[in-house]
C-alpha cells in the first residue's frame, strides 16, 4: 500500500515507512491488487499463480517473450516480499529453513516460522513446508542441479526428453552451474574427485545390488566468475533477481508517463488464490483473497478471453487447486496420484589429508562432486540414486558451514583460515533415493498421494476451501533402497582411506573409528524436509494416463499449464530444480506460442472500432469516428502491440483534408516499448514508412515535389515511379503493401507505384503503426487489414509497375 508524508495526508510517497526501514525494494517491484488490475488497462493475457522459484522464472521468460505482442503478465503470491536475491548472497540474516512439523489438522498448525514458512496442507509426515514470498525457496535452496540422466528419463515422453537434452546447457549457463569448477576449485576440489573417480574406475559395483556409474564436479548453482567481460557474476541462483530485473524494465519502459494501464508485468503479494472457475473446459475467472479480502478476476473484465493459467505454487498446492478448480471423475489415473519425494541420508566422515594425497594447508579449502549410480530392487527393477558430496578442511563437523556463507571482510576471512585442520577433511555424503510413484494410488491406497482434505471441517479447512492432503507412505522397495543408500554411503566413505584409521564417522556424538552398525538409523533423514516434493500432476502423451501434456498443459483443461517437479512422470534422484526451470523455459514458450496468433492467408482486421490493441507513442493522437481513424495533435506514432509480422500484404484506404496534410504508414516497426514510451523515433531509422504526402515536402531543403517524400515512396529509400496517382482531398485512396523478406511492393488505387528490394535491410520483422505527423494535419484511416503470407502458398500477383 502507499504511504502518506505526515505534514500532508493527501500526499502519496512512493516509498513505505515502518519503524525500522524504508521497503524500497517491496514498493519498486510490487503492485496492490487495485494498482494491478484497476488501471484501466487491457485486461491480462497470463496469469502465473505462485513466484516461488518456478513461477518467477515462468513469468519474467513470458513477459521477455511476449513483448512483440505486448502481452500483459500477472504474478500472484501469497506471501509478502521479502528478498531480492538467494539469502547466501547477502550478509548473515539469519534466514534458515526450519525444522519439519507434522500437521494433521489446523491445531497442529505452528504458524508462520523464520518470517515466512508456513505449512499449508496436513499429512501423516512432517513438512518443512512452503516459503511464502516472492522467490519462495529459490531464496533457501543448497543450489545442486545435476541433470536427469537418460536412465532417469526413461519413462518420459519422448517431447520433454528431447527438450531437456537440447536445452539443459541454456539453462545450466543461466543459473550457473555450466561452469562447475569455477565456483569449487583447488587441491582439495582436485584431490576428492581424483580419489572418487579412482574408487569408481576400479569398479562399478559398491555392493551386491548397487553400482556406480558416474564421478563428476559438484554441479552448484553458483557463477563465482563474470560470464563475459565487464559483467558481475551472478553468484548462487534464485528467481528473485530475474524477477525484479523484469519488473523494473516494465517500469523503466513507462516511467515519464507514469501510467500503469500501459505496464505489462505486475506482482501482486499476498494474494492467496482459492480455486479457479471453468467454463468449457477453460478457467474463465480466479477466486482469491487479497489482505484477506475476497477479490475475483474474469474474463472478459480484467482476463482476456484467451487468457492463459499458470499454476506454479508447488506440487502440493498447485495439486490442491486443481483437485478443487477441475473436479473430473478419470478412472485409475487421477490428479494427486503419483506422488514422490526423495529417500534421503546423510553421512558425514573426516578423512586424514595424507590418504587423499594432500600436502601442507595454503588456503581455504572447500570441494564438492556428485556420484550416481543405480540400485537394483528385490523385483530386479532399477532405481537411480546419486551421493551429493561436500568436503572441507574447516575444524568442526559441518563441512558445508563455511561454504554456505558470505564473507563480508578480510578479517573473517582470516578467522576461517586458522580454522583450517592440518591433520583431517571433513566430507559429508548425502544421499538421494529415487521413489517409487504409483499412479493408481488415491483415497484408500496404502502407497502416497495427494488429496483433499473435509472442507466441512474446520480443522481440515482454511475457512474458505478444504486443505490438502498428502498421504506419504514408501513401499517396501523403498525401504530396501532407501537402506542400501545408507549402506552405500559408508562403503563409499570407507574406500577414500589408505590404512586404519585413515576414516572416522560422524555419529553417537562424535568420531567413531568404526562404522555405524546400522548405517540407515544413523543417517535417514525424514521425508519431508528435501522440498523435492514432485509427480502429482504428470505430463504424458496419453490423455487417458497422465494429467498434463509434454509442454505442461492439462489436456482437460485447454488454457491451464503447471510448472515446477507436478510434472514429473517419474522422480530420478537428482534434485529437480534445474529440470524444473528448463521444464518452465518450455511451458513458458508454449504460453507465448498459444497466445500468438497463428499466420492467415485469410485477411483480418487491425482496427474494429477499439484502441484496444493499439498505442500511441509521441504527443499526437488519434480520433475514433465509427470506424474511422483520425491523426489530431502533434507528431507521434499509432501502433498495432498484439502482433508482430514478418512476410505479409496489408490493405488500409486513407485520406486527407488538405494539400498541406502529412502521414505515414510504418511497417516492420520495433517494439516502442523497448524505449522511452513517449518517443517514437527509433521507428525511423528501424523500419521502412510509406509515405503520404501530397506536397512531397522536404522540410530540411524547404523545397516541395522531393520523390523520395512523396506518396508512395519509401520514405527517404526508395522514390514512387508514378506522382500522379493519388486522388485529392476527401477522396478514398487505397495501399496495398506488400512485404515479403527484403522485397516491399507498394500499390497505389491498383497502380503499383514502387517495388525495391533492400539490399542491407533494416528489420525483416516488427509491427504495423499509423503515423500523426504534425498539429494539423488531418489523415484518415479505415478498413486496415492484414493477410500474412505463409512460405509455399502463392500470392495473386499485384498490377506491374506504370
Amino acid at each position: 500500500m502507499l504511504t502518506f508524508l505526515r505534514n500532508d495526508p493527501s500526499t502519496p510517497v512512493d516509498i513505505q515507512d515502518t519503524e525500522f526501514t524504508r521497503d524500497l525494494l517491496g514498493r519498486y517491484v510490487c503492485s496492490t491488487y487495485d494498482e494491478a488490475v484497476n488501471n484501466g488497462g487491457r485486461p491480462f493475457d497470463v496469469v502465473v499463480i505462485g513466484a516461488g522459484m518456478f513461477g518467477a522464472y515462468a513469468a519474467s521468460k513470458i513477459y521477455r517473450a511476449g513483448a512483440d505482442q505486448n502481452l500483459r503478465v500477472l504474478l500472484l503470491d501469497a506471501g509478502g516480499y521479502l528478498a531480492p536475491t538467494h539469502v547466501q548472497n547477502m550478509p548473515h540474516l539469519g534466514l534458515n529453513p526450519p525444522d519439519s512439523a507434522l500437521v494433521t489438522a489446523n491445531n497442529q498448525d505452528p504458524g508462520a516460522r523464520n518470517g515466512v514458512w508456513g505449512i499449508p496442507w496436513h499429512s501423516n509426515e512432517p513438512f518443512t513446508g512452503l516459503a511464502y514470498c516472492p522467490g519462495g525457496r529459490s531464496l533457501f535452496w543448497g543450489g545442486w542441479s545435476p541433470r536427469l540422466m537418460p536412465a532417469d528419463l526413461n519413462a518420459w515422453p519422448k517431447g520433454a526428453r528431447d527438450f531437456l537434452n537440447a536445452n539443459y546447457p541454456d539453462v545450466e549457463r543461466e543459473i550457473g552451474v555450466q561452469d562447475k569448477a569455477d565456483y569449487l576449485s583447488g587441491p582439495l576440489n582436485t584431490a576428492v574427485n581424483a580419489q572418487l573417480g579412482a574408487v569408481a574406475a576400479g569398479t562399478n559395483v559398491i555392493l551386491p545390488d548397487v553400482s556406480l556409474d558416474l564421478v563428476e564436479e559438484a554441479p552448484i548453482a553458483v557463477q563465482a566468475n563474470a560470464p563475459g567481460p565487464g559483467l558481475f557474476s551472478f553468484d548462487k541462483f534464485s528467481s528473485g533477481p530475474m524477477l525484479l530485473e523484469s519488473i523494473r524494465d516494465d517500469i523503466a519502459k513507462r516511467w515519464t508517463l507514469n501510467d500503469n494501464s500501459r505496464r505489462r508485468f505486475f506482482l501482486v503479494p499476498r494474494c492467496h488464490v482459492i480455486r479457479l472457475q471453468t467454463a468449457g473446459g477453460r478457467v474463465s475467472g480466479i477466486d482469491l483473497t487479497y489482505n484477506g479480502q475476497f477479490r475475483s478476476l474474469s474474463a472478459p473484465n480484467n482476463l482476456s478471453t484467451d487468457c492463459q493459467v499458470v499454476l506454479a505454487v508447488g506440487t502440493i498446492e498447485s495439486t490442491r487447486l486443481a483437485l478443487e478448480s477441475f473436479p473430473v471423475t478419470r478412472g485409475p489415473f487421477s490428479m494427486g496420484a503419483n506422488f514422490m519425494a526423495h529417500l534421503r541420508t546423510n553421512l558425514t566422515v573426516r578423512v586424514k589429508r595424507s590418504a587423499l594425497g594432500l600436502g601442507a594447508l595454503t588456503t581455504l579449502e572447500q570441494a564438492g562432486a556428485i556420484v550416481r549410480g543405480e540400485i537394483t530392487n528385490p523385483d530386479g527393477s532399477k532405481r537411480r540414486y546419486h551421493f551429493q558430496v561436500l568436503a572441507s578442511a574447516e575444524r568442526g563437523q559441518n563441512p558445508e558451514a563455511t561454504m554456505w556463507t558470505m564473507v563480508p571482510d578480510i578479517d573473517l576471512l582470516r578467522n576461517l583460515l586458522s580454522n583450517e585442520d592440518p591433520d583431517w577433511v571433513a566430507i559429508v555424503f548425502r544421499g538421494l533415493g529415487e521413489m517409487d510413484g504409483d499412479k493408481r494410488s488415491g483415497p484408500g491406497s496404502t502407497t502416497s498421494f495427494v488429496n483433499l482434505t473435509n472442507g466441512a471441517d474446520p480443522l481440515q479447512s482454511d475457512g474458505l476451501s478444504a486443505r490438502a492432503w498428502v498421504n506419504f507412505t514408501p513401499t517396501p522397495n523403498d525401504y530396501a533402497a532407501w537402506r542400501k543408500l545408507a549402506a552405500a554411503a559408508v562403503e563409499l566413505a570407507g574406500r577414500l582411506g589408505k590404512s586404519a584409521g585413515d576414516v572416522q564417522y560422524l555419529y553417537n556424538g562424535g568420531w567413531q573409528g568404526v562404522p555405524p552398525p546400522d548405517p540407515f538409523a544413523v543417517t535417514k533423514d525424514q521425508l519431508g524436509n528435501t522440498h523435492h516434493e514432485g509427480g502429482t500432476l504428470w505430463m504424458g502423451d496419453d490423455p487417458a494416463m497422465s494429467i498434463t501434456d509434454p509442454v505442461g498443459r492439462f489436456h482437460h483443461i485447454s488454457n491451464t499449464y503447471v510448472a515446477g517437479p507436478a510434472l514429473f512422470p517419474t522422480l530420478g534422484s537428482a534434485n529437480p530444480s534445474l529440470t524444473g526451470l528448463a521444464l518452465a523455459r518450455e511451458t513458458s514458450a508454449a504460453v507465448v506460442a498459444a497466445l500468438t496468433p497463428a499466420p492467415s492467408v485469410q485477411f483480418k482486421s487491425l482496427y474494429t472500432g477499439s484502441l484496444a490493441d493499439w498505442q500511441m507513442s509521441g504527443v499526437g493522437s488519434f480520433l475514433q469516428v465509427f470506424d474511422i481513424l483520425e491523426s489530431v495533435g502533434g507528431s507521434g506514432l499509432l501502433w498495432y502491440t498484439r502482433e508482430s509480422f514478418s512476410d505479409f500484404v496489408l490493405e488500409l484506404e486513407w485520406q486527407n483534408a488538405s494539400r498541406t496534410d502529412n502521414s505515414g504508414v510504418f511497417i516492420r516497426v520495433p517494439n516502442l516499448n523497448s524505449s522511452n514510451p513517449n518517443d517514437w523515433m527509433a521507428a525511423i531509422d528501424q523500419s521502412y514508412e510509406i509515405q503520404i504526402d501530397p506536397r512531397g515536402f522536404n522540410s530540411e531543403a524547404q523545397k516541395e515535389n522531393d520523390p523520395l517524400r512523396s506518396t508512395g515512396a519509401i520514405y527517404n529509400i526508395s522514390a514512387p515511379t508514378r506522382t500522379d496517382v493519388a486522388k485529392g482531398p476527401w477522396q478514398w485512396n487505397t495501399f496495398v503493401i506488400e512485404a515479403i523478406g527484403n522485397r516491399i511492393k507498394v500499390t497505389l488505387n491498383d497502380v503499383l507505384v514502387n517495388d525495391y528490394t533492400d539490399p542491407n535491410p533494416r528489420s525483416l520483422r516488427g509491427h504495423i503503426a499509423l503515423q500523426n505527423h504534425h498539429d494539423g494535419s488531418k489523415v484518415q484511416f479505415r478498413n486496415i487489414r492484414i493477410k500474412e503470407v505463409v512460405p509455399g502458398v502463392a500470392q495473386l500477383p499485384l498490377p506491374r509497375v506504370a
